[in-house]
């Protein structure tokens, strides 16, 4: 029980003491330094996204390591056939944009046969450069952009007066020093990495989206029925290409029977393609 000396003393000390406190600054320095052992949010960075051919590059600062690990999952699940090169800085900045809509116009691009798609996301830049296979798929991915905020944009389509020799070059001389579109001796099992580059060349077959893409089936003697295996083989290349965006009605399958055995003769069991 305070007597009333002790509530006196109570009291003023209860007001007095506070005030000299506040008034010599330590309640100020404890503010201080309260907000400052407190961890500020990261800052918006920025991040570049850069479609080449069948590559993306990621570039730019992320948070963390789990937000770095986010972004390029949702890219790979986004947009499969394309190899992704990550550049990203962990323990920096943080995204501009969610990981779905960064993953959103990596895929977009992708689906629009672009091979020279760049954005560039970071404060108030929302930029955006590409040439779309096509017109069609160059007006798909501007409303993308557009969905996505980014209306600083500039999507054009391909030319339609592709060189379609040079063209051909290319790809034979990819498909050649790459092994082939090649299967299993008896077989339609692919052999090596064929899938990756019949994804490849298609990916490259959309700079022309008017050609004519002929697939040529071979298969030997050896086979019950070596037509019906030589367009199951071409049937599987084309179902690839339709993947990566070549117009399935632009593709023609045929087959041709060689001289086995398969075994001994890799020709007599790949798949031929051609441009026109």
């Amino acid at each position: 029980m305070f007597t009333s000396r002790a509530w006196r003393v109570w009291l003023v000390g209860a007001l007095v003491i506070p005030a000299l406190l506040a008034g010599s600054g330590v309640f100020a320095r404890t503010r201080l330094v309260g907000e400052a052992g407190a961890a500020p949010s990261p800052a918006p960075g920025r991040l570049v996204l850069a479609v080449r051919a069948d590559e993306v590059v990621l570039a730019g600062d992320v948070a963390d390591e789990s937000e770095r690990r986010s972004l390029v999952d949702a890219v790979r699940s986004g947009a499969a056939a394309l190899r992704v090169t990550d550049l990203l800085t962990p323990g920096g900045d943080r995204l501009p944009v969610p990981v779905t809509t960064a993953a959103g116009l990596v895929s977009a691009a992708a689906a629009s046969g672009a091979t020279d798609f760049t954005a560039v996301l970071g404060g108030s830049t929302r930029a955006a450069r590409a040439t779309a296979a096509d017109e069609t798929r160059a007006t798909a991915l501007r409303q993308a952009l557009d969905r996505a905020g980014v209306r600083d944009h500039a999507v054009g389509a391909a030319r339609s007066d592709l060189d379609v020799v040079a063209l051909q070059r290319s790809i034979t001389a990819m498909v050649q020093n790459n092994g082939g579109f090649r299967f299993e001796p008896l077989s339609t099992a692919w052999q090596g990495h064929g899938p990756v580059l019949v994804d490849r060349v298609g990916r490259l077959l959309l700079v022309a989206p008017e050609a004519t893409v002929t697939l040529t089936g071979h298969a030997s003697a050896e086979h019950p029925d070596p037509g019906g295996v030589a367009r199951q083989r071409a049937g599987l290349v084309r179902d690839l290409f339709v993947a990566q965006g070549v117009r399935p009605d632009r593709i023609r399958t045929t087959a041709t029977v060689d001289a086995g055995p398969e075994s001994a003769n890799p020709s007599a069991r790949q798949v031929d393609v051609s441009i026109s």
